[in-house]
């Protein structure tokens, strides 16, 4: 029986092959890493203050749901909450009279 030696383009082709694979599994493992990262920053600072780093105190505003940060002051709202603030303000706010009046002067 004649061993056949494998030409360079069957070399290259596998060669191509292993460093596609090898490739993946790095992309998969940075995507695991990224992940997990995210995980233990998640459970570090759930319930912290993005500013001074203090436990956070859940508080009802009328129908809201915030977390306020006794040390400084700071507020934050969850998507649900801001939502809601957004879609039940008066339309006759400061904020929308401001912006109407900047409307209003653009018009020639």
């Amino acid at each position: 029986m004649i061993e056949r030696k494998p030409s360079n383009t069957e070399d290259e082709y596998f060669a191509r092959e292993d460093a596609e694979r090898i490739r993946k599994l790095h992309a998969e493992e940075q995507v695991r890493l990224k992940q997990s990262e995210k995980d233990a920053l998640k459970k570090l600072h759930t319930g912290r203050c993005s500013n001074c780093g203090a436990l956070m105190v859940p508080e009802k505003v009328g129908d809201v749901r915030l977390l306020h940060c006794p040390a400084c002051g700071g507020a934050f709202l969850d998507k649900t909450a801001w939502d809601y603030i957004r879609t039940h303000a008066e339309p006759h706010t400061v904020m929308g009279a401001i912006l109407n009046w900047f409307k209003s002067a653009n018009k020639p």
